[in-house]
């Protein structure tokens, strides 16, 4: 696997501040992502580059991931035209516990898991450049402000070494963060940030249209609601007690709702880590439960490395 090869000197070259914004591409389908191809935005001016990132600790990566991933755009948006898989090795909750698969085992699963996403508009469609437009990067970015403001940052340099200094990541380009609802809660939530008032400038930016702002959109895994619009969040949202401040961007309609299924959206990391952590991998008969939450590449994964046996 490539990523064996090369992932780690550039997780130390990350993790060690080196690498100016912290982003570092660990694969790509084609030379040229995030561009479809063919991509021509001078037939269509107007045209954004829309690309869904999908920013998770993939510990492991489960078939609810891969839902999201493969879900489509909300009606606020009529397309991605590329998909990004993020593992951010800076977390402003979580860090490595004995157990954990490490971040080079989590970048060879999120590795499996991008060969089942497409960027097409069916699931049916052929693997063509265009429709298999996905890449997989690091980060060391605690929030999902800072984590937009590095991808623009990143993405504008890679245009340049693309030759396609045109397109301006401050301007042309439109990040879809891909979320649960408690990541949606924290990052509504004040305790991150310096202030309240810190928290609604920054979020401002973030979620503003360019060039002033990031042109970042949210788009909210529901684990309840059907196909749903932005007062479905804002409900949500109300409901988690989280800022008064948050209508104002719900308003904005930069944030949406998709629906994965309830079945798929109970499949979380977690519970993979519990169940191996209890009743053990269970390779030797069966088809252990865990193994129905994550493809069946990452089940031979999981298995082969003995991931997750001392997790409690």
């Amino acid at each position: 696997m490539t990523i064996r090869k090369s992932a780690p000197a550039l997780l130390q070259r990350l993790q060690h501040g080196l690498s100016s914004p912290p982003v570092e591409l660990i694969y790509a389908s084609h030379s040229q992502w995030p561009f479809p191809q063919p991509w021509s935005p001078q037939q269509n001016p107007d045209r954004l580059l829309s690309i869904s990132v999908l920013d998770s600790s993939f510990n492991p990566p489960t078939v609810a991931h891969l839902a999201l991933a493969n879900s489509h755009p909300p009606p606020t948006q009529t397309h991605y035209d590329a998909k990004l898989l993020l593992l951010s090795v800076k977390n402003a909750d979580k860090t490595l516990k004995p157990g954990d698969a490490s971040y080079l085992q989590r970048l060879e699963m999120m590795y499996l898991l991008s060969q089942h996403i497409r960027t097409g508009t069916s699931s049916d469609d052929p693997a063509t450049p265009e429709n298999v437009n996905i890449a997989i990067a690091i980060i060391d970015e605690p929030t999902f402000v800072g984590k937009s403001d590095a991808l623009l940052k990143f993405l504008k340099q890679r245009f340049v070494g693309l030759s396609r200094a045109n397109v301006t990541a401050s301007s042309d380009v439109e990040l879809t963060f891909l979320v649960g609802l408690d990541t949606l809660e924290r990052l509504f939530s004040p305790r991150y940030y310096h202030s309240e008032a810190a928290m609604v400038s920054s979020l401002r930016k973030f979620l503003s249209p360019g060039p002033e702002g990031d042109n970042s959109r949210l788009v909210c895994v529901n684990r309840t609601f059907a196909p749903s619009t932005a007062l479905q969040v804002s409900e949500e949202l109300e409901g988690a007690n989280t800022s008064d401040y948050t209508k104002e961007f719900i308003d904005s309609g930069r944030a949406a709702v998709v629906e994965i299924g309830e079945h798929l959206s109970t499949y979380s990391s977690s519970a993979v880590r519990s169940a191996i952590g209890t009743f053990g991998l269970g390779q030797t008969g069966g088809n252990p439960a865990w193994r129905n939450f994550v493809t069946k590449e990452v089940a031979e994964y999981i298995v082969e490395q003995r991931l997750y046996e001392s997790d409690s």
